[in-house]
């Protein structure tokens, strides 16, 4: 048994897909929920202890490898402007909870093996 009690930790499905040329894994994902959520980059950015820098990397590797925006810009008004999923950021998303989902449902039996080793004397 490990040190520190029978705990029993959740095992996350959390894949790193390759779509052509550009990887879409958790990074980049929490960030895209993060803007939906935020409906800004810097406060995104923050909320997840990035650079506004990094944050603004990780969006135009999206634009880059999908070829078209993911997040696009809101005008401003009196609070000034922010940032917005486009219908391409709002379906990646989407498609990867659903991938997490399928994974995880399907993958039981890998999952309880790999949350074994937590317990074993390896």
């Amino acid at each position: 048994m490990r040190k520190g009690g029978s705990e029993r930790r959740a095992v996350m499905v959390r894949p790193r897909v390759h779509i052509g040329a550009v990887a879409v894994g958790p990074g980049k994902i929490d960030l895209l929920r993060e803007i939906a959520q935020q409906q800004s980059i810097s406060a995104a950015a923050r909320a997840m202890s990035l650079t506004y820098k990094r944050a603004w990397l990780l969006i135009e590797t999206l634009n880059r490898g999908f070829g078209k925006p993911v997040v696009e810009a809101v005008a401003g008004g009196k609070g000034g402007g922010g940032a917005r999923l486009t219908p391409l950021g709002e379906a990646l998303i989407k498609g990867y909870g659903a991938l997490e989902d399928k994974l995880a449902a399907n993958a039981q039996p890998e999952l309880e093996a790999l949350r074994a080793l937590l317990d074993s004397e390896m």
